[in-house]
């Protein structure tokens, strides 16, 4: 018996090796497993800047905008000077306002349905550097699972990493299919790949690293008639990079015709001294990530380094100069030149993210700008295992086999358990906090969503940090002013919001939101003549029509209120808060019969904010559903205890 169960095991391993030996059983596998885990995601809300940049996004309801995305910046709505200029990335996003609407699933499937194209797009790279079939399926599956994907992949906004890195990997592939003389049709997949680049360029600005990356390949690969001397070399080099660096050129031009008018985003206190002293520390904190990726959040606070020398200088260019020895021991050793190249594609993808100057301070890290550099990291370490020895009565295979197995099962673990954090605003941000409390960007958002849970005394607490704390961190005093106008102490709302960052003040986005704040104040003339000027601008914009049907309906304008909430609601039917309004502005206007099923949908689709349960309540009072009517009132105290509206309503209906 035990020799037959030691027949069937082999048996059973080498069949299945046979068949995933083949691409075509391969790679729907692969594209599969990778599927099965970020399909968790589809149940995730839209989050941080995809509220800005896809449900605000008014270029994104018809495909006649397409133009303006090449000749503007993408967040030209929100704020004025901005510098992100991803026309293809807004086109895709058309693509799925087209499929989807703004159901945020939608969203979140083409989001994994790039992951998927990308890792398949690794696959492919790897094997056209020459490495051999598993340690291209290793490759890939590593890239697959990698817990620091997950910003790109669960966070909508950020699929612009993840199409940047898909062009870039194909790109990539043609140039190689291009250089090599059994390849046929070299010219056209040489004209395809400088087409692939240009689209890469046209995502995401991470792009421009695909000619040095070509330089460097040329240079580890010369041709054959340039190997007789260095001049020769270098010359072969710059032949083969010149049309790639051409390419990147042009993409410049037309990048600064389109944002013309864009400063730039140069951090004014902060020199080249500050930045040399925090590269290391930024630098060690991504490897960290690579090694050892716990902790995943998309609020990582690295500010620059000031004090503490040895554990943010010090030991971080150890830890640096360690791994950089060891690669380049390793290159020599086996003197492998993909080793090399794997090592060049981490450091030069990379790359872009490291001028430091182009974020505020403390907002240098993020995992996102890791995905294109990971697919080098993908290499090695699948290099690595691939390269481990037997072990005692373990053959090599084995022990290579159960590595991996133990490796990207870890990773898998790791993704699952650490994903859900993007599921919602409050648990991106809540988790942020938790992990890096000094961040003031969480701080805001926190502070801003528990003033919209009617937990005010926290919010300003917050706020209040925020600015006390980060006097440079410009959206602080809107913070506070959201915070203490939403407490309703409006003298010192108005004080702080006199005081809001300018450039956001003059966005679309930021008349928007203003006016929604003056309305709450009572200043309807202020707030109206605000709704009037955006609206003449952006009559799509979703934050204006919510506001400003809020701010009709606090200035008692109930038919004015209904037709903007209503444009509010079939813009973003998935969202609770117009359908909530709309229901108050129909209540108040006598329709309580129309008004009760929109009371009833906003607070069934979040039942966590107190004042649904008190509107529904005062619905259902009104027509003669008592029992109901009470239960939403004690549901709404259990959520806000101070609540001395839902206080009295239930302390009648209890008389009665």
């Amino acid at each position: 018996m035990i020799e037959s169960h030691e027949n069937v095991g082999p048996g059973a391993i080498e069949l299945l090796a046979k068949y995933l030996r083949q691409p075509k059983i391969l790679l729907p596998l692969l594209g599969l497993v990778t599927f099965v885990l970020y399909s968790g995601s589809l149940s995730f809300e839209f989050v941080w800047d995809d509220w800005p940049q896809i449900v605000n996004n008014p270029i994104l309801r018809s495909w006649n905008s397409l133009p303006r995305a090449f000749t503007s910046d993408l967040w030209y709505h929100v704020a004025r000077h901005q510098v992100y200029y991803r026309p293809l990335f807004v086109a895709w996003s058309m693509l799925n306002y087209t499929l989807f609407g703004l159901r945020p699933w939608g969203w979140h499937l083409g989001a994994i349905v790039l992951h998927v194209a990308t890792v398949l797009s690794v696959f492919w790279l790897v094997r056209k550097l020459v490495l051999e079939y598993w340690t291209a399926a290793l490759s890939a599956l590593i890239f697959a699972f990698h817990p620091i994907h997950i910003e790109p992949v669960t966070w909508v906004s950020a699929a612009s990493d993840t199409m940047v890195t898909m062009f870039a990997a194909l790109a990539f592939v043609a140039f190689i299919n291009g250089r090599d003389s059994e390849t046929k049709n070299g010219t056209a997949w040489w004209f395809a790949s400088l087409a692939l680049l240009f689209c890469a360029l046209l995502t995401k600005e991470m792009a421009v690293i695909v000619s040095a990356l070509v330089a460097i390949y040329a240079w580890l690969h010369p041709e054959p008639a340039r190997l007789s001397s260095r001049s020769q070399k270098t010359i072969g080099v710059v032949i083969e990079a010149a049309p790639y660096a051409i390419v990147t050129f042009t993409y410049i031009l037309l990048r600064k015709h389109a944002l013309s008018h864009s400063t730039g985003q140069f951090d004014p206190v902060h020199g080249m001294s500050d930045v040399l002293r925090t590269l290391p520390l930024v630098l060690s904190t991504y490897l960290r990530q690579l090694i050892l990726p716990i902790g995943i959040t998309g609020l990582y606070y690295t500010p620059y380094v000031t004090n503490a020398m040895f554990s943010h200088i010090v030991v971080p260019v150890l830890v640096l100069g360690a791994a950089v020895v060891g690669l380049w021991y390793w290159n020599r050793r086996e003197n492998n030149s993909t080793v090399a190249f794997a090592g060049w594609w981490l450091l030069v993808g990379l790359a872009p993210a490291l001028y430091l100057r182009n974020f505020g301070n403390g907002d240098f890290v993020r995992d996102r700008y890791m995905y294109l550099p990971s697919i080098g990291f993908a290499i090695l370490a699948a290099l690595g295992l691939r390269r481990l020895p037997s072990f005692k009565e373990w053959n090599a295979q084995a022990v290579q086999l159960c590595a991996a197995l133990i490796l990207c099962s870890a990773y898998a673990c790791a993704s699952l358990a650490q994903q859900v954090y993007w599921g919602s605003d409050l648990l991106v941000l809540m988790r942020g906090q938790a992990l890096y409390p000094g961040n003031p960007y969480a701080l805001a958002g926190l502070a801003k969503e528990y003033g919209q849970r009617g937990a005010h005394d926290r919010a300003i607490a917050l706020a209040q940090l925020v600015v006390r704390e980060h006097p440079e961190y410009g959206y602080g005093p809107l913070a506070l002013a959201e915070a203490y106008i939403h407490a309703g102490r409006f003298e010192e709302g108005r004080v702080w919001l006199d005081r809001v960052s300018p450039d956001y003040a003059k966005s679309e986005m930021g008349m928007a939101g203003l006016a929604g704040l003056y309305g709450e104040m009572g200043d309807y003339q202020q707030a109206l003549a605000l709704c009037s000027e955006i609206l003449d601008k952006e009559p799509n914009l979703y934050s204006a029509l919510y506001n400003c049907g809020n701010v009709h309906l606090l200035d008692n304008q109930y038919r004015d209120a209904e037709e903007l909430l209503t444009r509010a609601v079939l813009l973003v039917p998935e969202q609770a808060a117009p359908k909530h309004f709309l229901g108050r502005a129909l209540l108040q206007d006598g329709r309580n019969a129309e008004a009760q099923p929109y009371l009833q949908q906003a607070t069934t689709m979040d039942p966590k904010v107190w004042d649904y349960h008190y509107w529904l309540a005062k619905s259902f009072e009104q027509s003669g559903n008592i029992p109901a009517a009470r239960m939403e009132y004690q549901q709404a105290l259990q959520l806000n205890q101070d609540s001395k509206e839902a206080k009295i309503r239930l302390t009648a209906l209890e008389a009665k």
